[in-house]
């Protein structure tokens, strides 16, 4: 298991056909994440950022401790590293 903490703001979220995914940069390096491997904190902070960005709602609460850093834990192991040029 090799977890890596990514920050949320250079995560990008991806519809494609095949599903969601999020794609994100780490040490000089590209990957992917199916969004069934990705962790529930990066669920929470995307409800965040949507409600505030784009004044979408939730049927529920979301409760953050702001004094923690916006960074999301993943194992690469569950990630493919991806060339520069996949498509955001």
């Amino acid at each position: 298991m090799a977890l890596v903490k990514i920050p949320f703001r250079v995560i990008q979220h991806n519809v494609t056909p095949n599903g969601e995914e999020i794609v994100f940069p780490y040490n000089g390096k590209w990957y992917r994440c199916d969004i069934n491997n990705v962790p529930e904190k990066y669920f929470t902070l995307r409800k965040l950022y949507l409600w505030l960005t784009q004044g979408k709602t939730f049927d529920e609460s979301v409760a953050l401790i702001l004094s923690n850093p916006a960074e999301i834990e993943i194992d690469l192991d569950l990630c493919e590293e991806i060339p520069e040029t996949y498509p955001l």
